[in-house]
């Protein structure tokens, strides 16, 4: 996929909670594993893991 076909931030949607949409925002997690330290990535994992949980 390249990049000019991924969406902007602001074409995201948001919850009216203020939370960013599940989809949304578990995409956005997938991208920023790709560019982040292993340590980063580790508390990424751990963070969308406990909001599956909680959903």
């Amino acid at each position: 996929m390249s990049a000019s076909s991924q969406p902007e931030p602001r074409s995201m949607k948001w919850e009216s909670s203020g939370e960013l949409a599940q989809r949304d925002l578990s995409e956005l997690v997938t991208r920023l594993l790709d560019v982040e330290s292993s340590n980063n990535s580790d508390e990424l994992t751990r963070l969308s893991s406990k909001y599956d949980e909680e959903s």
